[in-house]
Order: C-alpha cells, then sequence, then structure tokens
C-alpha cells in the first residue's frame, strides 16, 4: 500500500513537472523490498506508462541540448549499475536517500548551476545521472539542476526532462537485463502499478500550467523530502 500511495503522487508529480517521480517511488520501494527491487518497479513505471507525455513533448526538444547529455549517461549507466548488484543494501539506501534529500533541498532552494555550459560539461551532467540512475534509479538530479539554471522557461526544461527520462529509462532497461537484476516479482510489482501511475501522470499533466509554480516546487519537494527522510534505514525498527 505505501508503494502504491508513493506510485501515485509521483505519477502526479512527473505528470506536473516532468521530473521527480524517481525520488519518491524508489526510496519507498527500496524500503519495503531492496534497492535492486525499486530500481526495477520505477523502471517499469516509467517507460511505456510515460510515453503519452513524451510523444507531445518531442517537438519542443533541442538536439543539440539533449544527445550530449545521453550520450554521458550511456558511458557511465554500466558502472552505476555494477554498484548496484554488488553495493550493500543497507549503503545503497543510505546513499539513496541522501543523493535525493541533497537534490530535493538544492531545488527548493533555487541554487542554480552557474558554471559553462559547454559540450564537456553536458557529457559530464549525463554521466553523472547515468552513474546515479543505474546505482539507485535517479538519474534526474543532475540534469534538473543543470537545466533549470537555464532562462528558456518550465516549458523547455519540462520537455527536454521528459524525453530524457524516458530514453535513461530505456538504456537502463538494457543494462539491468544484462546485469541479471531483473525478477519477476519487481516485474509485477511494477506492471501492477502502472496503471495507476498513467493516470496520475495524466492528472498531473492536465494541472500543467493551471497552479502557479511557486506552490506546486514546494508541494513537490516537500513529498521528495518526505519519502527519502521516512525511509531512511535508520527508521526501519520504528516501521517494523
Amino acid at each position: 500500500m505505501a508503494v502504491l500511495i508513493a506510485v501515485f503522487a509521483a505519477g502526479v508529480v512527473r505528470g506536473f513537472s516532468g521530473f521527480g517521480a524517481g525520488m519518491i517511488v524508489v526510496p519507498v520501494a527500496a524500503a519495503a523490498y531492496s534497492p535492486q527491487h525499486a530500481v526495477v518497479v520505477f523502471l517499469v513505471l516509467d517507460t511505456l506508462p510515460a510515453l503519452p507525455l513524451v510523444i507531445p513533448t518531442l517537438r519542443k526538444v533541442s538536439l543539440a541540448e539533449l544527445a550530449p547529455v545521453v550520450a554521458g549517461y550511456a558511458c557511465l549507466l554500466p558502472l552505476g549499475i555494477w554498484f548496484l548488484k554488488t553495493g550493500d543494501t543497507g549503503v545503497l539506501r543510505w546513499c539513496m536517500s541522501a543523493v535525493i534529500i541533497l537534490a530535493a533541498v538544492c531545488l527548493w532552494s533555487g541554487w542554480k548551476y552557474t558554471g559553462p555550459r559547454s559540450l564537456a560539461v553536458r557529457a559530464g551532467v549525463g554521466g553523472l545521472a547515468g552513474f546515479l540512475g543505474g546505482s539507485m534509479g535517479v538519474p534526474g538530479p543532475p540534469v534538473v539542476l543543470y537545466w533549470m539554471a537555464q532562462s528558456n522557461g518550465a516549458g523547455f526544461v519540462r520537455a527536454h526532462l521528459i524525453v530524457f527520462l524516458t530514453v535513461a529509462q530505456w538504456f537502463a532497461g538494457i543494462g539491468l537485463i544484462s546485469a541479471g537484476l531483473v525478477t519477476r516479482e519487481a516485474l509485477t510489482l511494477g506492471f501492477i502499478s502502472a496503471p495507476l501511475f498513467l493516470v496520475a501522470l495524466l492528472i498531473g499533466a492536465r494541472m500543467f500550467g493551471q497552479a502557479t509554480e511557486t506552490a506546486y516546487r514546494r508541494i513537490a519537494f516537500g513529498i521528495i523530502i518526505t519519502a527519502a527522510v521516512l525511509t531512511l534505514p535508520a527508521l526501519d525498527m520504528l516501521r517494523g
């Protein structure tokens, strides 16, 4: 039930902003099952159900902006998957929560990247996203922080994030299958949750442009931080 609630909240957040779903679903599913299960569950959720959201945004995407990020992601994704496969479960969960909380705090505070925006930087941002996506199922934070610092507006950021995260999950699927991390139990949970995620996605997409960005950011980041904090390994005894 906790995972399903997280899936619905994540779908609304993803449909509205284009990101944030993994930062909600992954820590909850990791606490309920395992980090490996969590990454596979979110992989299922963020591929086919997200297609209705991706297709209308393709025309808004700049290939010159997106391609280097995707290339960097593909290069470091295998390293992240190796870390997921060989790492200690407790360490992985602590890392997931720490990365998610740090990213949410940076976004909530309005911190923006002010460095260079060269081809190498875009590839580097994608590489960091690849490692985080492979090891923790959350490729979004680096690219969110990078793109939100641009002055192209929320529509530009949302479109690029939607397309990037969907493409990233297809790469991740190939890597996870090759590493033998895709199990029947994780796939079943993902497919059971997928219709709920799709409904929530559509609700979130309809909300885009109707709610104030400030109010929405507060709600979204509040949900993300709450999910990360409540699923910290240190609180396992309280949940038990």
